[in-house]
């Protein structure tokens, strides 16, 4: 019976040391869209989930949400509560052969104008829809201006599509302000799983490890109302949940992925450049034409 109890109590901890690790990272900050919370409201309710499970998240903030003081108080909620400020540009612009390098620099230098007084700002950027660039010249370019300005890149290991699922609920409500929330929760935790488990999966064939996974997450009304239920899906199937800037302290994040075209989550990227898991990966690696048809068939 000891020897039962000593194997069971080995393999459990054994479980418990090898789960896969997860951190928040949020986008946008837009707090101009206001169906069914106002952004105070919002902004409380998600700030209270993340002290709740006692994590610091990353805010990558688009720096065109910050018309007035009441924004900008909003946001310094954000540092005095420990959570990283970071810059995701002024107009959210989609890095392609629309927005030249020396305009992505401007934004980026602009936003970073804006966000530097913050007390948790810190020089890590993120690019709008993980565009890094249409060309390997534009892409090397930003790349260089960031290095030499002392900026580290906010990859995402995890990527999904929250901002599509959100959309979807906000039409809905629109035009039925009594439907069932409880079934956008389902969709929306049962989407984020099957992400997760895609990309930690791609990780581990990748790089031969679960790394310390930062998941995309949007400033928005599904997160406010369902953030907390994510985290705890994760906890509750065995992942732990760990501050954003230990997840960045690993080492993949040191990783610049030649593969073209550019961005995509950075686990992706390295999939594409290695060559060997075409067959695994779409382009983009994340969209709404994936989800549609099933949000359609539940009536979402």
């Amino acid at each position: 019976m000891n020897r039962f109890i000593l194997y069971f109590s080995f393999f459990f901890v054994s479980l418990n040391t090898h789960a896969a690790e997860v951190s928040i990272t949020m986008d946008d900050f837009n707090v101009h869209e206001e169906t069914l919370l106002p952004a105070d409201k919002r902004n409380e309710q998600i700030l209270a989930v993340l002290k709740k499970h006692k994590i610091k998240a990353t805010l990558f903030v688009t720096c065109k949400h910050l018309h007035n003081e009441a924004d900008k108080r909003l946001l310094a909620a954000w540092s005095q509560q420990g959570h990283t400020i970071g810059n995701h540009t002024v107009n959210h612009r989609r890095f392609d052969n629309k927005v030249t390098a020396d305009e992505e620099i401007s934004e980026i230098h602009q936003c970073e104008d804006q966000l530097k007084s913050e007390k948790n700002f810190q020089k890590i950027f993120r690019f709008p829809m993980l565009a890094e660039g249409d060309t390997v010249e534009k892409r090397d370019a930003v790349r260089s201006w960031l290095k030499k300005n002392n900026y580290k890149l906010g990859h995402v290991t995890i990527d999904a599509s929250d901002w599509y699922v959100d959309r979807r609920l906000r039409d809905k409500l629109e035009k039925d302000p009594n439907f069932d929330l409880k079934k956008f929760k389902e969709f929306y935790l049962q989407h984020m799983w099957e992400r997760a488990q895609f990309y930690n999966e791609l990780s581990k064939k990748v790089v031969g490890r679960e790394v310390k996974h930062t998941l995309l997450v949007h400033f928005n009304l599904l997160n406010a109302l369902f953030l907390d239920d994510l985290i705890q899906m994760f906890k509750d199937r065995g992942w732990t949940v760990i501050d954003s800037k230990a997840a960045f302290k690993d080492s993949i994040f040191e990783k610049l992925p030649n593969s073209m075209p550019s961005g995509q989550s950075l686990i992706w990227a390295l999939a594409k450049e290695s060559g060997k898991f075409e067959s695994e990966l779409r382009y983009p690696g994340e969209n709404d034409t994936y989800e549609k048809d099933k949000m359609d068939a539940l009536g979402l």
